[in-house]
Formats: C-alpha cells, structure tokens, sequence
C-alpha cells in the first residue's frame, strides 16, 4: 500500500519549505480549478492577450508548432499543442519520451530500486504497479522532467506494443527539482499513467506519466475517453486501487509516436527490464541535460 504522508527528507531551503507547505492544500482539486480556469473560451481580444501573455511569460517556442498563435482558443490548447511535421528526429532504437531535462539514466540498484536525489531511493516496482508486492524486475530506468516551457506531448521511446494501460490515483504535488529533493517517493505518491510494452527488440518496459500540482490532468489517444483528475476522481481517495484501462488487443507503436498529453509539467520514468535494456543499450547518464523528444539515448558504437 503506498504511503501519501506528507514525510519530508532534510529540506536545507527555501523552496524545499514551500513545496512542504502545499501538503496542506487539497492539491487535486486546486489542480483541477486550475485546468477549469485555462480551459475556459474567453472573447478573442481577451484571449488573444491572455495568448500572448502565456507565451512571453514561459518563453514557448511556438516557431515549432502546428498551428499559429491566433488560432489556439484557449490556454490549455496552447499548452497541449502539437508540432508541425518534421520537427523532431526519431534517432535510434531507444529515444527520449519528451523534450526536457533528462535528470537521470542508468542502472537500477537492487530490488528494482532508483534514485530519485540524493539520499533519496524510491521502489520502480511501485512505481509500476501502484504496490511493491512484486518485483518487476527492473534493470534501467531514464527519468526526463518537463518545463512549463516544454511541448508537452509524450511518445513512445521503442517500437513494440502496448499491452496494458495502468491508472493508479494518488497526490499531485509539484515534480521540480526542489519537490524531488524534498518529498521521499515522490513519483510514487503522485497520480500516474503507466503504459505496458512489449518492446520489438524483446523484453518489457513501462512508460510512466508522473502527474503533478497545477492543472494535473493525462489523456492517452488509446482510451481517449479517460482523462485523469476529472471531476469524478476528486471524490476518490488517493490510495484507490489500480485501474486498468480497456484494450481491445495489444496495440503496436514506433518509437516516436504519440502515447500521451500532460496538460502541465510533469515528469516521465521509462523502465526496462532485463532483456529490454540488453536489447535498448541505453547509456548512462547522470549529469542532467536538455534533450528534444526522438533524441538518441542508447550506446552507439
């Protein structure tokens, strides 16, 4: 059963005390008013300003998506948009999730275990399954984190299938750095979408969408009538037990494709196990940096 306390590591600043002090809040529900607030319509010379606004503050790169500024309708469109063709390159059989900062990738430590900062480990099998029950036997795991700044759509790192789908409830607090440093398990509290795959090169893996604090909600194109932290969810408490979402029959996927939309920031952990990551040849990464989603992030010989 996970734990949801509000159990903080050493918390050495500022910014560790006041993400301490958002445990307080009902931090779903402010979420969820806050999508209310960014999915509204307003009149287009208001939403033209609040448009502009949104851009400047967060410094969106909108030379790169779809549609131009004017014809996005409300704020959250901005924030899901998608890109115009050919603006990334699936470079190799194991690529980033998301554009972002890719916080860490190597190896998992014994009992499918991962880092999370320093001092602080989390359960991968957990993380997964929504219990540490099981042992997924988790051999790699790649963990990218999503600015406000950032296109906010998720993609399959590998070509495989997509044999499962996981909803697992829990809390939203924020994912960012001082977050992470601060709140033990972090990933594991937060809600989440798991995606279970069978990876073409053999093995299994699971791409996990961590949600987080403002707006919080997911949506999937491959059960696109679930959305998470909808109205109905604020009634459900944050240990509910795991759903998993219908699927008619495994679905195949290239690396590259869509999986799923953040409405805003949040994080991705991609867990491989055994065979997958001797498949993948993923490389070790352990000084955080910028990738574009589709970037390489195996060995190359």
């Amino acid at each position: 059963m996970m734990n949801h306390g509000v159990a903080l590591s050493e918390a050495p600043g500022v910014k560790e005390r006041l993400v301490h002090g958002l445990g307080f809040l009902p931090q779903n529900f402010v979420s969820y008013l806050l999508g209310i607030f960014v999915r509204i319509q307003w009149p287009s010379f208001i939403q033209a300003l609040f448009n502009a606004s949104f851009v400047s503050i967060f410094k969106l790169n909108m030379r790169e998506a779809e549609k131009p500024l004017a014809s996005y309708q409300t704020v959250e469109e901005i924030f899901t948009r998608a890109l115009a063709p050919n603006q990334r390159r699936i470079s190799g059989a194991y690529v980033s999730s998301a554009d972002g900062i890719l916080e860490i990738s190597k190896a998992a430590l014994s009992g499918s275990t991962a880092i999370q900062a320093k001092g602080i480990t989390y359960s991968l099998s957990e993380l997964v399954l929504g219990h540490k029950n099981n042992d997924i036997g988790a051999k790699w795991y790649t963990t990218v984190y999503l600015a406000p700044h950032n296109y906010h759509r998720v993609h399959s790192p590998f070509a495989g299938r997509v044999t499962g789908i996981r909803y697992i409830s829990g809390r939203l607090w924020p994912v960012n750095r001082p977050a992470v440093r601060a709140i033990p398990g972090l990933f594991c509290r937060n809600e989440r979408l798991v995606f279970t795959v069978d990876v073409a090169t053999g093995g299994k893996a699971w791409v996990v969408m961590v949600g987080a604090f403002n707006v919080g909600r997911m949506s999937t194109r491959l059960c696109p009538e679930f959305m998470t932290n909808a109205l109905s969810r604020q009634f459900q408490s944050a240990l509910a037990a795991p759903v998993e979402l219908a699927l008619a029959s495994p679905i195949s996927i290239l690396a590259g494709e869509e999986l799923g939309i953040f409405m805003l920031g949040s994080t991705t952990v991609i867990v491989l196990d055994e065979l997958a990551s001797e498949g993948l040849r993923p490389k070790e990464v352990t000084t955080p940096q910028t990738v574009c989603m589709g970037q390489g992030l195996a060995v190359v010989n």
